[in-house]
């Protein structure tokens, strides 16, 4: 019997971590898993980190190239239709088994719907969550559609994904997978951060990862990215911070970021990627995260990481007693920071547990993908919708 070829499709710096622990597990099996690397990959503005996963020696490699030129709504409609195209030529040759996709960006509608026109089963991991001002909310649960087979983080996305009709004998709680990461974590030394950052890490250094909330207008993205930055520039700490993703408003963020390191160039630093160790040796070293990442949601919790979480980006999500909630204003802002730095916080966080589990994500995933018979696609494509029992409705 041939193997069974396995597809996992990743999009940018932060799904590539994320997935790195399945791929590695993959290699453990007789399944024959090949990496589709697209977006954010292959764009220079955003750190071209498919070196990244190039000197991670993962192979086979393919790479679908979207031709992003923007960030605005017309730019990333025309992408998506580039996907679309280049998906399906790569699926017709490569004829996959199962395509393996992470979350709920842009890129995985066009790699998705290619897959579902090809009858190409899909597993999806972390849907279920909610991201009320995204419209990754609605790619998410899009996604959750059209995939066969389902690993939440949690509980109660499991039970969201219920909700949508997908049947209990296909959703799996395997707890978030980038926290796999933590068990084969070897941190970069608070001397080699330096080295490699330029800051220094024996004073209070603060994480910053801020995000464009892609159902606010590009004019309410230079708006927020103004009064994030402002925030920064008016404390008296250093600051590390990375580039947002490539959505609608990117640029007009990148650009405010840009403007403070013109401004105090010695206490501000941006880097384009650190990679999946260098951003969790950073985790573990700055003295607190600021912005809207899911990182600060599922991650920060492991390392004890006050989290100051800005807007609604991340509404919707479970969070630990490490994340401070505040709205997108300087002075609460800054307020919250000296919160989450205070030593009466931090005290509250040395027993803290994090929600989202302690890793082995993509032991559990791949144990249940032994047990999925991969010949029958009938039975995988056809899903049947399943209902829950009337007493989930009664008032």
């Amino acid at each position: 019997m041939s193997r069974k070829r396995i597809a996992l499709l990743t999009t940018s710096r932060a799904d590539y971590g994320l997935l790195k622990p399945l791929w590695l597990e993959l290699q453990k099996t007789d399944f024959d898993p090949f990496m589709i690397a697209t977006g954010a990959h292959l764009m220079p503005s955003q750190g071209r980190t498919l070196q990244q996963i190039e000197d991670d020696r993962v192979e086979p490699l393919e790479t679908v190239d979207l031709e992003v030129s923007g960030d605005s709504e017309t730019d990333l409609c025309r992408a998506m239709g580039t996907g679309m195209v280049k998906f399906s030529l790569l699926f017709e040759k490569l004829k996959p088994d199962l395509l393996v996709v992470l979350g709920d960006r842009f890129e995985l509608l066009p790699a998705c719907n290619s897959a579902l026109i090809h009858k190409i089963p899909i597993a999806h991991l972390h849907g279920g969550e909610a991201t009320f001002g995204l419209i990754d909310e609605a790619i998410r649960h899009s996604v959750t559609k059209m995939a066969s087979l389902h690993f939440v983080a949690h509980e109660a996305y499991r039970r969201r994904v219920l909700q949508m009709g997908e049947s209990p004998d296909r959703v799996w709680n395997v707890g978030a997978i980038g926290l796999d990461n933590f068990r084969r974590f070897s941190a970069w030394s608070r001397q080699e951060l330096e080295q490699k950052t330029g800051l220094d890490f024996s004073q209070p250094v603060l994480l910053v990862t801020f995000h464009p909330v892609t159902l606010d207008s590009y004019e309410e993205a230079e708006a927020q990215a103004d009064e994030v930055v402002s925030a920064l520039e008016e404390l008296p700490y250093q600051v590390l911070a990375t580039l947002p993703n490539a959505d609608t408003g990117g640029q007009q963020i990148e650009k405010r970021l840009l403007s403070a390191i013109e401004r105090y160039p010695q206490r501000f630093k941006l880097v384009s990627s650190l990679g999946m160790k260098g951003y969790m040796s950073a985790m573990q070293h700055s003295a607190a995260m600021v912005g809207n990442s899911s990182s600060g949601i599922l991650e920060a919790a492991s390392f004890r990481l006050p989290v100051v979480n800005i807007g609604d980006r991340q509404a919707g999500r479970i969070q630990a007693e490490n994340v401070l909630q505040v709205d997108c204003e300087r002075e609460k802002i800054q307020a919250a920071v000296q919160t989450a730095l205070s030593e009466g916080f931090l005290s509250c966080l040395r027993a803290m547990e994090n929600p989202y589990g302690k890793g082995r994500a993509a032991e559990k995933i791949v144990a249940q993908l032994l047990q999925v018979n991969l010949n029958d696609k009938s039975r995988l494509l056809k899903k049947r919708f399943y209902d829950l029992p009337e007493s989930c409705f009664k008032e």
